[in-house]
């Protein structure tokens, strides 16, 4: 994460009040029920079919070298992709090699005019993706599964509504890889 001062609660609400947008999609990453960590893509902008920057930030240090961070990752960029997003952004900082080389692997490269800034803009393209990812992705639907269960603590918010009738409106074969709950 690019912010390193200490965050007031008061901070984090006016926080939250400002991506809880149609242009957001923060995800609570649980596992058994616990919440792990949180993933995003926001600055979305459904015109130009793009996420202006993404992230994931794990704060139980005990999941931090297993294989969450990618499933999560896995998941975000697949649930992009289907919601008909064409390209999404993340910012990584020039000194975190293992960040650049996770990104790289997930087929992100390097944004034209990013080779001097600190703090650097990477694009991913659904068709790098299919191309970088093929392997790994197979092995993860062959273990765990291609369905995506997206649950919604608050479907009548504006954010949630607007993605339940997003993901309402998958065609066929998308709408099979995807099972929606409420809370």
């Amino acid at each position: 994460m690019e912010y390193r001062e200490e965050i007031t609660p008061e901070m984090q609400v006016k926080w939250f009040e400002s991506v809880d947008t149609i242009s957001n999609n923060y995800f609570i990453i649980r596992v058994n029920g616990e919440k792990v960590g949180l993933i995003y893509g926001s600055q979305i902008d459904w015109n130009k079919k793009e996420t202006g920057n993404g992230g994931i930030f794990i704060w139980d240090t005990k999941w931090h070298e297993s294989p969450l961070p990618l499933q999560a990752t896995f998941i975000l960029i697949e649930l992009t992709f289907l919601l008909g997003l064409e390209r999404t952004f993340v910012k990584v900082l020039r000194d975190n090699s293992r960040a650049i080389r996770f990104n790289q692997d997930l087929g992100y490269r390097l944004a034209d005019g990013q080779e001097d800034v600190i703090n650097q803009t990477y694009v991913l393209s659904q068709s790098e993706y299919l191309r970088k990812t093929d392997r790994v992705r197979k092995a993860l639907a062959n273990q765990y599964s291609d369905v995506l269960t997206i649950t919604f603590d608050q479907p009548e918010a504006e954010a949630e509504l607007f993605l339940l009738q997003r993901l309402q409106q998958l065609n066929d074969v998308n709408s099979k890889r995807v099972i929606l709950k409420q809370a």
